[in-house]
């Protein structure tokens, strides 16, 4: 008896969790999207090295949606809106869905933002999207040029890994500069930006 009586209270609260999973819904506002708002399927990035040397991608997929619930993963309460971008690069090797460049998480009442390019991510991960920084990084934002410069300082960094990436909000990502001093510009833009 006293085994079903466990049982049932096992069961009860079991259901009144998953009943109580993720009530409620995040969804992102337009300033949020414009991290993923520059990029769509097919689209083609092209960049020429300091030296000449060319560095094409391609965005290969761009998805946004609510994953399925999880009440250990996504604080129990909140279903996380999600957008991904998915590309592929000439000199990489991926698997046919590609390699994450953006990644954007809603959280209850801010986004968590990560950009990768070729070896290297970066984060914008704090409530005011600005003030938290990790590993090493750091973000400063041009205001006059809508372009923000990510910054890697990591001391283990490779030659070839990215020191600076330059995201402008209507274009992306539009340049990026070596630990060893290689600067590669996106040059199939409809506008010069320096």
């Amino acid at each position: 008896m006293k085994h079903l009586a466990k049982l049932s209270i096992i069961f009860a609260i079991s259901v009144f969790l998953l009943n109580s999973c993720c009530l409620y819904k995040t969804k992102f506002t337009e300033e949020e999207l414009k991290w993923i708002d520059p990029y769509e399927e097919g689209d083609t990035l092209i960049f020429r090295s300091s030296t000449g040397e060319l560095d094409t991608s391609w965005i290969v997929q761009k998805i946004i949606y609510y994953p399925e619930c999880n009440p250990i993963a996504h604080h129990a309460k909140y279903k996380h809106q999600t957008a991904r971008i998915y590309y592929q690069n000439s000199k990489l090797n991926y698997s046919s869905g590609g390699k994450e460049l953006i990644s954007l998480v809603k959280y209850e009442d801010y986004p968590r933002i990560h950009i990768f390019y070729l070896t290297k991510g970066f984060s914008l991960d704090s409530p005011e999207m600005m003030d938290l920084m990790r590993y090493y990084q750091d973000v400063k934002r041009i205001e006059s040029d809508s372009v923000y410069i990510f910054t890697n300082y990591h001391p283990k960094s490779e030659p070839e890994d990215i020191e600076f990436l330059y995201w402008h909000d209507e274009y992306g990502l539009i340049k990026y500069i070596l630990q060893n001093g290689d600067e590669w510009r996106r040059i199939n833009l409809d506008v010069e930006i320096e």
